[in-house]
């Protein structure tokens, strides 16, 4: 499937919404992706992580950590993308999706690392239906995904990073 392509329907709680239409994923994430002034290669490591669950989580947690650098993001990438992402690595096996209603979040995890992205706002959506598990309680490392967002979104690109200006191993 080509990137462009990829559509999902977002599953509403029950008496929230008649019918839920198909959503195009990346139109949002390329509006993201404008918003927040992204280089080739960042655009480029977007589209090659479109093409695999773990790939979609990292692109997340990428446009989640920039949104706080810039004023006023546009978050409507952002149930599109985790309902991808989840429906992605449970068919590629990439990665595990748990939802804590306590905390509100949806969380990932996969061989190597966890994520997390607060979904308490977005409360008209089915989040038991999108993830492979409701765990009340999650454990969270808490860890700090910030510092290394970018550098896991590039690690999709199939290329010599150092050809890109800036980066640097």
């Amino acid at each position: 499937m080509k990137t462009e392509e990829l559509e999902v329907v977002v599953p509403q709680k029950e008496g929230m919404a008649e019918t839920s239409e198909p959503v195009r994923v990346w139109p949002l994430i390329e509006a993201a992706l404008n918003r927040i002034e992204a280089d080739a290669a960042t655009r480029d490591a977007a589209k090659a992580a479109m093409e695999r669950g773990e790939g979609l989580v990292a692109l997340g947690n990428y446009l989640n950590s920039e949104a706080k650098r810039i004023r006023k993001m546009d978050y409507a990438f952002k149930v599109p993308l985790i309902v991808a992402a989840a429906e992605l690595a449970r068919n590629d096996d990439t990665a595990d999706s748990y939802y804590c209603p306590e905390e509100g979040c949806v969380y990932f995890e996969t061989d190597d690392d966890q994520y997390s992205f607060h979904v308490h706002k977005d409360w008209t959506v089915d989040w038991p239906e999108v993830v492979d598990e409701v765990v009340p309680g999650y454990e969270w490392s808490g860890e700090e995904n910030q510092t290394w967002a970018l550098e896991k979104l590039l690690e999709f690109l199939e290329t010599d990073l150092s050809a890109y200006q800036g980066y640097e191993e």
